[in-house]
């Protein structure tokens, strides 16, 4: 993955803006602190990740053209983007794996399983991805 942390770190980093704006009251009451340089650019890339993931899954070729717009600007790497896209594909598969897990009925848990896999194959697929 990528350098600086990956997909993870962004993450986590939407996270603790997340719960800095939850800290500061309603905005009525506080207002609402506008987040960090470092944690818009976080939420910018967990974005542009999952908006790549869930175009991949319906074009591959859109979602190619849309990361080479995305880092055109200079603000994001190509392999930033596409690690995110990873980490979102992944993280959404193993969100269904452990519905189907938590699940007693062994049909409703095998459907669950068959349901993560449009999810975890574009994650292997862009894992491997040169736009070069």
């Amino acid at each position: 993955m990528g350098e600086g942390g990956g997909p993870y770190a962004a993450r986590c980093a939407v996270v603790a803006a997340q719960e800095f704006a939850e800290q500061a009251g309603p905005s009525g009451e506080h207002g609402v602190p506008l987040p960090t340089v470092e944690q818009s650019a976080a939420m910018e890339l967990v974005s542009a990740g999952d908006e790549v993931a869930a175009r991949w899954r319906r074009d591959p070729q859109e979602a190619a053209a849309l990361v080479r717009e995305l880092v055109a600007g200079g603000e994001l790497a190509a392999d930033e983007v596409l690690d995110e896209a990873v980490g979102s594909a992944v993280l959404t598969g193993l969100l269904v794996l452990q519905e189907a897990r938590a699940t007693s009925d062994p049909g409703t848990a095998a459907e669950l399983c068959l349901s993560a896999i449009p999810h975890i194959v574009p994650a292997v697929t862009l894992a491997s991805v040169d736009l070069d």
